[in-house]
């Protein structure tokens, strides 16, 4: 459990989303992205310095990130790391809907610096939840769904500048992610509405989002067919991984422990053959409704966490980063094969 010591990074008046970690010998830099309020008008970058000892984390008064542009929107935070340099890869657009740029740049002392424009041959939008994943030793793949809402598309890029033709995964969604194994397999996340077993009084059926996945062995050309991250019949959703110390994948995500409830973060492991091993409870669910989690993997090889506290009331709530240490990752049993690690 990681609630013995959760740390609030922010504080009411914007609210935030995902972040990044970048960690170097002398300091570990929370990047993430931050939101004006819930119309969604003004986004920009924020950072913290973080201090990490014996399981206890502090944080230094947050900042906003220099970018040297007046874009009303900058978001959709990815961290690359080529050639053993820190790229983020972030977008900037006028608006929610309005076409965006993709840009990466260096950070340096509260700015970033090295600035480069990234080459798409089709169109994006913050809407799109662009994300990026370093895969095959040092290419780069991102997913998005479609500024025409909801296909969903992947592409890679060979140095991380210009990136093919994108493929269509599929599937319709939103909010992708992706992750994968170290001996090359790809996974890619992503929620979808479904209808459940349940029915509205007008006899209509009930619909959730719920968080699934595909596997791919041969960078993206075929994909597994789709599975949901759990059988339950709940909203699952803000789905994120992180690569295990086994070489397997711990997935992150949230839905309420019971019915009517905020929603709980959990975590599950993940092997290259698409099994699950059982399901682990994160946060405590008294500490609030939790959403958007994002794990990094410390150098120490624990695991910091953020995630927010979104209120009871999701439109109303202060929607404000959280982060805490895991020490340990999650216990990786496969019923099928009856494996324990």
């Amino acid at each position: 459990m990681a609630d013995r010591n959760i740390l609030r990074i922010e504080q009411p008046g914007e609210i935030q989303y995902q972040s990044t970690l970048i960690q170097t010998e002398s300091a570990n830099v929370l990047v993430y992205e931050s939101w004006g309020g819930h119309d969604m008008k003004h986004g920009r970058l924020r950072y913290s310095q973080l201090s990490m000892n014996n399981g206890k984390i502090g944080a230094d008064t947050p900042r906003n990130l220099k970018i040297g542009s007046d874009s009303a929107v900058v978001t959709s935070l990815s961290k690359i790391t080529l050639n053993s340099i820190d790229w983020l890869y972030y977008i900037e657009a006028k608006s929610f809907n309005a076409e965006a740029s993709l840009f990466r740049a260096k950070l340096d002392a509260g700015k970033l610096i090295e600035q480069e424009a990234v080459l798409l041959t089709f169109p994006i939008a913050p809407s799109s939840n662009i994300r990026l994943h370093l895969i095959d030793g040092n290419k780069v793949a991102l997913v998005f769904t479609g500024k025409k809402c909801c296909e969903l598309y992947f592409s890679i890029s060979d140095d991380g500048l210009i990136f093919n033709r994108p493929s269509e995964l599929g599937n319709t969604g939103f909010m992708p992610f992706l992750s994968s194994f170290p001996g090359g397999e790809i996974v890619y996340f992503f929620q979808k509405s479904i209808h459940t077993s349940k029915t509205q009084p007008s006899g209509k059926p009930v619909y959730i989002t719920k968080t699934h996945f595909r596997i791919s062995s041969n960078l993206g050309n075929t994909w597994t067919e789709t599975v949901p991250i759990n059988l339950i019949d709940v909203t699952v959703h803000d789905a994120k991984a992180v690569i295990r110390l086994d070489g397997n994948i711990d997935v992150y995500y949230v839905y309420p422990i019971q019915e009517d409830r905020g929603l709980s973060l959990w975590r599950r492991c993940l092997n290259p053959h698409g099994q699950l091993g059982s399901e682990e409870l994160v946060v405590d669910p008294s500490f609030g409704n939790i959403a958007k989690p994002t794990p990094h993997r410390l150098k120490n090889g624990e695991l910091l966490i953020t995630f927010v506290e979104q209120g009871k009331v999701v439109l109303e709530g202060y929607h404000n980063l959280h982060a805490a240490i895991i020490s340990r990752d999650a216990n990786c049993h496969f019923e099928q094969d009856g494996s324990d690690q």
